[in-house]
């Protein structure tokens, strides 16, 4: 008992280890859910790449912090973005799949060498 009052700080230190480790993390609920919202622009991403014209994607789905399955706003950027045609049908998709306005939705054409400049 002696020995359990002079290292008091180190058991309650290791106590207080232990239940950090036993209780769940915030961040592992948020890769989770970074997690699925990356899943969700990959099958967007697909699916835009299927519509003719369209060529190669990329998606980007912004969303509120807290709300899984708030979007806020949609970044797409295609190959075939030029054609006017092509920009109206990413737009209906992508108001269809997520929800969002036609003004929260941007749609730009792809670099051909795909690099910055």
């Amino acid at each position: 008992m002696r020995l359990l009052k002079e290292n008091r700080w180190l058991v309650a230190a290791f106590l207080l280890g232990l239940l950090l480790l036993i209780l769940p993390g915030k961040t592992d609920k948020k890769s989770e859910g970074e997690n699925i919202f990356s899943q969700e622009e990959q099958r967007l991403c697909r699916v835009l790449s299927q519509i003719d014209g369209v060529g190669e994607t990329a998606v980007l789905l912004s969303r509120g912090a807290g709300r899984d399955d708030d979007y806020l706003g949609a970044v797409i950027v295609c190959s075939g973005a030029d054609s006017d045609t092509v920009r109206l049908r990413v737009v209906e998709t992508v108001m269809a799949f997520t929800g969002l306005s036609s003004n929260k939705i941007v749609v730009q054409n792809m670099s051909i060498t795909g690099g910055t400049s």
